[in-house]
């Protein structure tokens, strides 16, 4: 397994066969999926869970579960184990999270330590329709995004922006029904990833919102005036291009041209997360362009770390 981490003005770039891997992604770092499948329970377990109906305990036959103490007799509760550990060592003891911190930091550490010189250039294959990159918010774009998030104080936080771009099957720079059925089945794709990923990052611990492509305004926060379409002269800042057609507007993706669907996330998760940081773990890859029996969707991940344009 080989990762090419980012450097704090860097990017993380990820392609992916569908929206779905991104997901999955960013749903292994929260506490998303709390639930014990039905065949995984104990029989006692699934017994008690019975609850009137389920067999009673013998050792409280009364009614309200109360049992009769035959030898009358009540332990005294056992002497407190004396302790040698000194106040300073109190400050010294981890706790699990500041474990689970540490290992983390290790793993980033070490990923760094690859040599990339070694690391091929990250050129999606055919099958990979999704490109996402997680970047800083520039500068010049804070103010605006205040203006879409007014009831948040973006100044004193860190700020990423993660835009999803999909490979679309036609030109969106036209229009026909064709084009317009595509555009409707990725809006509501998007809006359902988007909205678990956000989920996700909430579970984690930071905010995040992203902005519904068909009215260009916050999904999840509160209503403002200020937009941000994905024909807004402002995703320039982000990479992409947009081109004017006289009658329109078109964003142009630097692979896929006008060819592409795009979204765009907000959230307080800094760069150097791992949530962020390791988006772009890559997997054993198969043939350029040849999917073997089985595959699938499988996630297919590769990274990049570009300097930041602005």
């Amino acid at each position: 397994m080989a990762t090419k981490l980012i450097s704090s003005s860097g990017r993380v770039t990820a392609y992916l066969p569908n929206l779905r891997a991104a997901v999955q992604h960013f749903r292994g770092f929260a506490s998303y999926d709390k639930y014990v499948e039905k065949e995984d329970i104990e029989p006692e377990s699934r017994s008690r869970n019975l609850g009137v109906f389920g067999p009673g305990d013998k050792r409280f036959p009364l009614p309200g579960k109360i049992g009769v103490n035959v030898n009358n007799k009540i332990k005294a509760p056992p002497p407190p184990t004396p302790h040698s550990t000194s106040p300073q060592d109190l400050f010294k003891t981890h706790i699990p999270e500041e474990r689970h911190s540490v290992v983390i930091e290790q793993l980033i550490n070490q990923a760094i330590e690859y040599d990339e010189e070694f690391l091929p250039e990250p050129e999606p294959n055919p099958m990979e329709l999704l490109e996402c990159v997680a970047q800083p918010c520039p500068q010049t774009l804070r103010r605006d995004v205040q203006e879409l998030f007014p009831s948040r104080d973006m100044s004193k936080s860190s700020l990423t922006v993660i835009t999803i771009s999909h490979r679309t099957s036609h030109d969106m720079s036209g229009w026909s029904q064709d084009v317009e059925e595509e555009r409707e089945g990725l809006l509501a794709a998007f809006i359902k990833g988007a909205g678990d990923i956000c989920e996700a990052l909430n579970s984690c611990g930071f905010w995040a919102d992203f902005i519904d492509p068909s009215c260009g305004k916050p999904y999840l926060s509160n209503h403002t005036n200020s937009t941000f379409f994905e024909t807004d002269e402002r995703y320039r800042k982000l990479g992409f291009e947009i081109e004017d057609l006289g009658c329109c507007k078109v964003i142009s993706h630097h692979l896929w041209g006008t060819h592409a669907y795009v979204g765009s996330l907000f959230t307080t998760a800094p760069m150097d997360h791992p949530l962020i940081a390791l988006m772009t773990l890559t997997k054993t890859p198969p043939t350029p362009g040849v999917r073997s029996k089985g595959q699938g969707d499988s996630s297919l991940c590769q990274t990049v770390e570009e300097g930041q344009d602005n």
